[in-house]
C-alpha cells in the first residue's frame, strides 16, 4: 500500500514506523520544519529540549515499549521530582502525601476528605465510564470537601480551563489522578532522540518524511486520497492517515459546519523557555493557585535534569492554556515576557531580568481539548466521510488526556485496524 500520513508528531511517526516495517510505502508530510508536533524541540546549550514541558510516567507502557523498541531503553531514566503550590503569597510543599495532609488551613477533617477522595480516584478502575456524566468541581466539592476543592482543585481547573472550568468532566480529572505516578521519566538528550530514531527508521525502510508541507486541501478522487500542499506539491495515496487537529482537517477537507469533526473545542497554549544563570524555584513543578496570575504553571526542568547538561543553564518553563483570542496568545512575545516578570517576582522576590540569559517562546492554537460531560459522545470515529482517509488526533483520546503515551497507543490501534502492522 502507498500510505500517506499528515503530521510528524508521535502519532504520525509511530504509524509510519509500524507501516513501513510491514512492507508498505510511506510518506509523512509535516508542515513545520521539525519533528515531534507538540513535543518538538529547540536547543539549549546545544542539547535538544522540548518547547513545552514533557515527561512520561512509569504507567506509560506504550511509550516505554516504543523507546525500548528503538534501542533507547538505556537512555530512559526515572526521577523522583518535587512539587509545590504557590498560594496566598507562599510556596507550599506538595510532593508527598504527608505534605498534602498538612496543607495550610486544612482542618483534620479537610485533610482526611482530601486524602480519601484522592485514594478513591486511584482505586477506581472504570472512572472514564463512572464519572463521565459528572462535572469535576461538583464531584470534588462533595467528596474532597469544599475547602480542599477551593484551595487546591478549583484554582488548577480555572487556571487551565478558565470560564469552562465548571463544565469539565470528572472523567478527565480521574484519568489524570488514576493513571499517573510519582516518578517521572525522561530520555537523556530529550525526547527529540525518540522522534529522530523514528524518522531514521522510517527512512531506512524506504519511507519518506518531508518537511514544509503545509496541507491546504484533502479530497478523494474515486478511491484515491489526494493531498494538495501550500508549496504547490500534490500527493496521491492508496490511504491517508491524518493526525493534525480536527479543525485543521475539517478545513482542509471542506467538511460542513455540522460535521462531527468540527464539534470538539480546543484551548491554545503558550510557553516560555527561560535560560537562567541560577535556579528560580525550589521545585520541579510549581502549580499557581492564584487567580490573578496570567500563567498556570512554572516548571524548572533542571530540578529533574542536571543544569550541566545544558551548559550550566537553569531551564524554567512558564506556561498556560488560553483561548486563541486571549491577550496572552496574541501579544508579542517580548512584551508578554515583560508582563509576566512581576508575577515571577511574586514567586521569587529576588528574580531579575538579568537572570535570563536567553529565552524562547512557543504557542499552539489547538493544544488542549475542553473535556465536558458530553465530550465522549462528540468524539468522531477514526473513519471519516472519505472512505480512504482515517483521522487519528489527540482529541479522540478519552478519558486519558493528550500525551505521548496515548498518541503512540492510538497510532498502533489505528495501524492494526487498517491491517498496516
Amino acid at each position: 500500500m502507498n500510505l500517506g500520513i499528515i503530521g510528524a508528531g508521535a502519532t504520525g511517526l509511530t504509524a509510519a514506523w509500524d507501516a513501513v516495517r510491514a512492507g508498505h510505502q510511506v510518506t509523512v508530510l509535516e508542515a513545520a520544519g521539525e519533528l515531534g508536533g507538540l513535543a518538538a524541540s529547540l536547543e539549549v546549550g546545544g542539547v535538544p529540549l522540548e518547547r513545552y514541558y514533557h515527561h512520561i510516567f512509569r504507567s506509560d507502557k506504550a511509550m516505554i515499549a516504543l523507546i525500548g523498541e528503538l534501542g533507547l531503553g538505556d537512555a530512559l531514566r526515572f526521577h523522583r521530582t518535587t512539587t509545590g503550590i504557590y498560594r496566598g503569597g507562599e510556596l507550599i510543599d506538595f510532593s508527598t502525601p504527608f505534605d498534602m495532609l498538612r496543607f495550610p488551613g486544612f482542618s483534620p477533617l479537610d485533610a482526611v476528605r482530601f486524602a480519601g477522595s484522592s485514594a478513591l480516584l486511584k482505586a477506581v478502575r472504570d472512572g472514564g465510564r463512572r464519572y463521565n456524566d459528572v462535572t469535576a468541581l461538583a464531584w470534588l466539592r462533595r467528596y474532597a470537601g469544599r475547602r480542599a476543592t477551593a484551595a487546591i482543585w478549583e484554582p488548577l481547573l480555572r487556571g487551565k480551563f478558565g470560564d469552562r472550568a465548571e463544565e469539565v468532566s470528572m472523567a478527565w480529572l480521574w484519568a489524570r489522578v488514576h493513571c499517573r505516578t510519582f516518578e517521572l521519566g525522561y530520555v537523556d538528550g530529550g525526547f527529540e532522540r525518540v522522534y529522530a530514531a523514528l524518522r531514521d527508521g522510517v527512512q531506512e525502510y524506504g519511507g519518506k518524511v518531508e518537511f514544509g508541507k503545509a496541507v491546504r486541501r484533502i479530497r478523494q478522487e474515486g478511491d484515491t486520497p489526494v493531498v494538495s500542499c501550500a508549496d504547490g506539491s500534490t500527493y496521491r495515496f492508496d490511504h491517508l492517515i491524518v493526525t493534525t487537529p480536527q479543525p485543521a482537517f475539517a478545513e482542509a477537507a471542506g467538511l460542513p459546519a455540522d460535521s462531527a469533526v468540527r464539534r470538539n473545542q480546543y484551548l491554545g497554549a503558550t510557553c516560555f523557555v527561560l535560560e537562567l544563570d541560577r535556579s528560580a524555584i525550589p521545585y520541579y513543578w510549581l502549580n499557581i493557585n492564584e487567580p490573578d496570575f496570567p500563567f498556570l504553571a512554572v516548571v524548572e526542568h533542571t530540578r529533574m535534569i542536571d543544569p550541566a547538561v545544558y551548559g550550566g543553564r537553569h531551564v524554567l518553563y512558564v506556561g498556560t492554556y488560553v483561548e486563541r483570542e486571549d491577550w496572552r496568545f496574541t501579544t508579542e512575545p517580548g512584551e508578554l515576557l515583560h508582563a509576566f516578570l512581576p508575577y515571577l517576582r511574586r514567586i521569587n522576590p529576588e528574580f531579575e531580568m538579568s537572570w535570563i540569559k536567553d529565552w524562547h517562546f512557543s504557542k499552539a492554537g489547538f493544544a488542549q481539548p475542553v473535556v465536558t460531560p458530553r465530550y465522549r459522545e462528540l468524539i468522531p470515529a477514526h473513519e471519516t466521510p472519505m472512505s480512504r482517509v482515517t483521522l487519528a488526533t489527540m482529541a479522540q483520546i478519552h478519558p486519558q488526556d493528550r500525551g505521548q503515551n496515548y498518541a503512540v497507543e492510538m497510532a498502533r490501534r489505528v495501524t492494526a485496524s487498517l491491517g498496516l502492522r
